[in-house]
């Protein structure tokens, strides 16, 4: 399994931050490549939420579901696949003396038919790591405007 974390500072509170980020409805404004995400359960912000969205990927747009788990308000949570490639995230928001330290980290296992390891550290990688860098640099400038 890939994994690829990058954290960034944020100048604002965690609370802000993680209201504006954990709205599944303001994804495609700061996450790069997201886009028609909705809602498959009642419940959005807790644990067990449900999400389908289109994820823009080498050029391909690809149905992914995710659901929340370990979900604690201001601190972060899990995001679990049920729906697409395997994968996992994990939101991580800490409150760094009014500011707010971001860490997204993103695990990921290839199908064998897809290329495996190659395929992955080649093209895969660098695009996430740029995909990623790029969001939490939105997600930055976003919450510092507002």
């Amino acid at each position: 399994m890939t994994e690829i974390k990058q954290s960034i500072m944020i100048d604002a509170p965690a609370s802000k931050v993680f209201e504006y980020a954990s709205d599944y409805r303001n994804w495609p404004e700061f996450f790069e490549g997201l886009s028609d995400v909705r809602s498959v359960t009642e419940t959005t912000d807790d644990n067990g939420a449900r999400f389908i969205y289109k994820a823009k990927m080498m050029g391909m747009k690809v149905s992914v579901g995710t659901e929340f788990q370990q979900f604690n308000i201001n601190e972060g949570w899990i995001g679990k696949s049920f729906k697409g490639l395997e994968h996992q995230t994990q939101w991580i928001f800490k409150d760094v003396k009014g500011s707010t330290e971001f860490t997204y980290i993103q695990k990921y296992s290839l199908p064998f038919y897809i290329g495996g390891k190659l395929i992955d550290k080649l093209f895969l990688q660098p695009t996430w790591n740029k995909i990623i860098d790029r969001s939490l640099k939105n997600l930055k400038r976003i919450n510092e405007e507002k």
